[in-house]
């Protein structure tokens, strides 16, 4: 009788184990972050000069 008991404590002990370490991971997981928005487009001047130019050849 005395094995049975035994048995079953160390069976309920790794139930707990097992059933803490998948709470602690669970937990302890951190939702990701968003991906980064796009990037809006510049309005105003560009300071790299890869705004587009006007066309000056046009006469009057």
């Amino acid at each position: 009788m005395e094995l049975g008991s035994v048995r079953s404590k160390v069976i309920v002990a790794a139930f707990f184990a097992i059933a803490g370490g998948v709470i602690a991971f669970f937990v302890s997981k951190r939702p990701q972050p968003e991906p980064p928005a796009a990037e809006p487009p510049r309005l105003g001047y560009s300071r790299n000069g890869s705004a587009p130019t006007p066309d000056l050849s046009v006469t009057r």
